[in-house]
């Protein structure tokens, strides 16, 4: 087994705000929030407990090297975690290892989403390897393993069954209410956890006391039964699925049966790799029998993309690897009516599935790696906008409030749209450049012209609309209704420049370059540095990070010397933490920071701020998965931890991709 990607280092001077361990999908997504394994319970990713156990034996004595033992274990608990000495954090894996006098121990989390292979990245199922390499003789080892019912329920009080055999257990509510709520903070209630390990037995036992008590003596297992009866009352309907192994390397394999994975427009669908196999227990199988060969195929994978980071910088690299999981893991990937889908739960926000205002952030990530999945974003988006439902000359904000596809939720009041609350522009801009970025990455115009109808009205809206925008919201509402807004128009330019490149339609070329030509004019700052938050804001600044898109796909719409003033702008007002967002507070967002760095091909600016934001992950008091909304003077999170739109991160490797 290897502990570390070949050529590469433990990072241990990049402390993560949290660690990705089982990552497949917005369910079944468990995280540490601590930089000691050993340290907290797992959590998912909303902070709710969801209990999983590792521990070391040697020579049948118990180590602890993963989460905390249960109230009624405290006598377990005090001075008996292993020794953590590292933790690496990949693209796909985070490997930990730990020290012993009698042996060194690595542990590696595997999720295997690569997205050039949709029936390998939609499977829910992540893997465990272990690693024991003894450093003197005479010793015997042993790796327990386990995960609570945690993990497949959302509140303690339910029932749940369970079974174990042959090398597979498997724990689920007794009630099964598939698919039946949706939110924001919430977890699934519903499907199968399940635990696979070929080399040895598995079981399902109602709490861990049974494990331990098989490895103390008799006046021991006395006084545990004395101390903590009273305690276990309360516990003993918590079964969990465990496994032991005695070798010296082996995998454990979880796995989660969600049953339905989504409803779309009020149909049940399933995984997409349901669609390759059949049943899940025959992906399961599979997904056992390649254990290795993924994890090396994950190891190219990852070895491959934090060479192509490193290129751009050492702290772009250890931020990538960190975001790669999280953008990824934020979806579904489902099948509906012969059609890959890729649903986007909008995390600790409002629970929104299929925003297109967190598409449009996500996209540099997946049109690096298969635009198809971008396709798969924008399908929902279209095939809503095209029902008699919507009604607007614009596009829609998402298609419901996850799991449930159904249509839009956001400013829906008693199933009415309150055109108040929606983002015209925004929306309208997002979508045309989207598809034309799709275009530019994989050169396939099918799914172009498939949506041309509906682009062609959107883009009438921005000629219309798109130059001075009303009072209205933009992905940046933060702080309210904006009107006159710079960079939202900017968005209106580029869209119309990329849907005249795309179609060949010289209409709207002109149209992108005649509001360039006045933008230039109408939006420089009173003092003649950079460009204003408003048309109206005479001292006002913000992030023009929709400008990137006149580099990116070669529209020709502005001098380099926007980028280049823009920078300067930027530079001025950076904190410890990056730039913030406009002059109006001092929070910004993680995604529209790396945008900003390729307005310009100025590495010393895109290195500093790079810098900035390492210096945020590792210095936050905030143990949560990686927020993309943050103060960047403190560095605390101000809202939002787990979403998809940190895939923005990886404009910097799409620009190079459009170049060559």
């Amino acid at each position: 087994m290897i502990r570390y990607l070949k050529g590469q280092k433990a990072m241990n001077s990049f402390r993560p705000t949290a660690i990705p361990l089982l990552t497949s999908d917005p369910f079944f997504s468990v995280w540490s929030f601590s930089d000691n394994l050993a340290a907290d319970h797992t959590r998912h990713w909303t902070g709710r407990r969801q209990s999983m156990c590792g521990i070391l034996t040697v020579d049948g004595k118990p180590f602890r090297f993963m989460g905390l033992a249960e109230p009624f274990e405290s006598w377990f608990a005090e001075g008996e975690a292993l020794r953590q000495t590292s933790v690496t954090v990949n693209p796909t894996s985070t490997v930990y290892t730990f020290a012993h006098p009698a042996c060194d121990l690595t542990v590696t989390f595997v999720s295997p989403l690569l997205c050039n292979r949709p029936e390998v990245l939609s499977r829910p199922v992540s893997y465990v390897f272990y690693e024991i390499v003894p450093v003197e003789e005479g010793h015997t080892f042993s790796v327990y393993m386990d995960a609570s019912c945690d993990l497949c329920g959302d509140e303690r009080g339910q029932r749940f069954v369970h079974h174990a055999e042959n090398g597979h257990a498997w724990i689920g509510e007794n009630e099964q209410h598939v698919l039946s709520g949706s939110g924001d903070d919430v977890r699934i209630d519903w499907g199968y956890l399940h635990l696979v390990h070929p080399n040895a037995a598995v079981s399902t036992v109602s709490c861990r006391r049974a494990w331990f008590l098989k490895r103390v003596s008799t006046k021991m297992k006395d006084r545990i039964a004395r101390e903590t009866e009273a305690e276990l009352l309360p516990f003993r309907s918590m079964p969990l699925v465990s496994a032991e192994s005695d070798r010296l390397e082996d995998v454990f394999v979880f796995a989660y049966d969600d049953v339905h994975s989504v409803e779309y427009f009020g149909k049940p669908a399933d995984a997409y790799c349901m669609s390759v196999y059949g049943s899940f227990d025959a992906m399961l199988k599979v997904a056992v029998a390649e254990a290795d060969s993924l994890r090396a195929a994950c190891e190219k994978f990852d070895r491959e993309l934090i060479a192509r980071m490193e290129k751009i910088s050492p702290a772009y690299a250890e931020i990538g690897a960190l975001a790669y999981r999280q953008a990824v893991a934020a979806h579904k990937l489902v099948s509906a009516d012969g059609k890959l889908l890729f649903l986007s739960k909008e995390n600790f926000s409002n629970g929104c599935m299929a925003t297109l205002d967190v598409t449009y952030p996500s996209v540099p990530l997946f049109l690096c790696l298969n635009p198809e999945l971008v396709k798969g974003m924008m399908r929902p988006l279209f095939a809503y906008a095209r029902t008699p439902e919507w009604k607007l000359p614009y596009a829609p904000h998402d298609c419901g409030q996850y799991p449930l596809c159904n249509g839009q939720v956001y400013g829906v009041k008693e199933h009415v749209i309150d055109e108040e609350h929606q983002m015209p522009v925004e929306e309208c801009g997002n979508a045309i450049l989207t598809v034309a970025a799709t275009v530019r990455a994989d050169g396939d115009r099918t799914f172009a012209e498939e949506t041309r109808a509906l682009l062609a009205k959107w883009a009438d809206y921005l000629v219309e609309y798109g130059y001075n925008p009303g009072n209205q919201l933009c992905t940046d509402d933060f702080a309210g209704h904006l009107a006159h807004n710079c960079n939202l128009s900017l968005k209106a330019i580029t869209a119309l420049g990329a849907y005249g490149q795309l179609f060949g339609e010289k209409k709207y070329s002109d149209a992108a370059k005649e509001m360039a030509a006045k933008w230039v004019k109408d939006a420089r700052r009173a003092d003649g540095t950079g460009y204003r938050l408003t048309f109206d804001g005479a001292d006002t600044w913000s992030l023009k990070y929709n400008i990137v898109w006149d580099r990116l796909l070669g529209l020709g719409l502005f001098d380099e010397s926007v980028g280049r003033e823009e920078q300067q702008v930027y530079l001025q007002n950076m904190h410890r933490y990056g730039v913030p967002l406009d002059s109006r507070a001092d929070y910004t967002k993680l995604d529209w920071l790396a945008w900003t760095t390729v307005m310009t091909d100025d590495k010393t600016y895109r290195d500093r701020l790079y810098r900035a934001i390492r210096r945020m992950i590792c210095e936050s008091v905030d143990r949560i998965p990686l927020t993309d909304w943050y103060d960047a003077r403190d560095g605390r999170c101000v809202g939002f931890r787990a979403r998809s739109v940190v895939g923005g991160f990886y404009i910097n490797l799409l620009e190079e991709d459009f170049r060559s």
